[in-house]
């Protein structure tokens, strides 16, 4: 969808999100991942969205 694209929400992986409207803020042709995480004691589960140029290999 182009930028500034109006659009209706049909996602609930947060609270109050479905039904919801919004606007298209970018897109990209990245491939894009869902990640579980920790920071500071705090477990994310299927945190949705890290896109390829914003992750590296672990070592």
């Amino acid at each position: 969808l182009p930028e500034g694209s109006e659009v209706v929400l049909d996602a609930e992986h947060m609270s109050g999100m479905k039904g919801v409207e919004a606007t298209i803020d970018y897109s990209t042709d990245e491939t894009v991942y869902m990640v579980d995480l920790t920071v500071d004691g705090m477990t994310m589960t299927n945190h949705k969205w890290v896109t390829e140029s914003e992750i590296a290999p672990a070592e």
